[in-house]
């Protein structure tokens, strides 16, 4: 009677539940119409745009505009550093300008340092603040050649020598052209410049020759004189 009870009298069924859409399928190509009182708040709260081709005709539309004025922002701290810029300019001896090809900012830092050990100051300006500090003086040629991704390095002292030898160690670094002592050079004359000694060595090599020819003179005018001392001395000799 137990397993009648469990197995016959009371079996349990499961319902099949059937997902149905009411009223039929939407016709998304052809909606219905909502709500009148919803369709005029849609209506209402609808935005819009002015096109900016309107009022145009098709030759504005095709050409671009020429007359756009752009508003030139005085900025203090673009002076500022304008400024040190200029001071830069002139109390250098020697300034080298470079054409900056992609590097890696790891080779960037590594160049920066090198340049600042042999006192050196690697720098990047843009070209409006290049052109606040040089305007009007005897550098504003350098603005020709400033026209994409270039790096200047200033020295207080000529050191042609130890400049390309950094240089070439970073082809990355492009070098254009340089100032020395406030002339301009091309990298050709710069190169020449390195196989000039510099100061103190020329220095010692003119004392050198002023030596040697203060020296070669006193020489030629003792000359006779020592001559005529040994002939009399072996005169004096063969008398006794």
């Amino acid at each position: 009677m137990a397993l009648i009870a469990r197995g016959g009298l009371f079996e349990r069924l499961s319902p099949l539940v059937q997902a149905k859409r009411f009223r039929g399928k939407i016709n998304i190509q052809r909606p219905k119409p909502v709500h009148r009182e919803r369709s005029i708040m849609m209506t209402l709260t609808n935005p819009f745009f002015i096109s900016t081709k309107k009022g145009k005709t098709p030759i504005d539309l095709c050409t671009k505009s020429q007359d756009k004025i752009v508003k030139d922002e005085h900025n203090p701290y673009q002076q500022i550093i304008a400024g040190e810029l200029r001071m830069w300019f002139n109390t250098s001896r020697l300034i080298a300008f470079y054409h900056l090809n992609p590097m890696k900012s790891d080779q960037r830092f590594k160049a920066y340092a090198m340049f600042k050990k042999s006192d050196m100051l690697f720098k990047q300006y843009g070209k409006k603040t290049l052109e606040i500090a040089v305007k009007d003086t005897k550098f504003e040629p350098v603005l020709d050649f400033y026209v994409s991704q270039n790096i200047m390095v200033f020295s207080p002292q000529p050191e042609v020598k130890k400049l390309l030898k950094i240089t070439k160690r970073f082809p990355q670094l492009v070098l254009l052209a340089a100032i020395f002592e406030g002339k301009f050079v091309s990298k050709d004359e710069l190169i020449e410049l390195e196989k000039i000694p510099n100061l103190q060595t020329a220095q010692a090599a003119l004392v050198q020759t002023l030596n040697s020819a203060a020296t070669t003179i006193h020489q030629q005018l003792n000359q006779h004189q020592s001559t005529l001392v040994s002939q009399l001395e072996q005169r004096i000799k063969q008398l006794e």
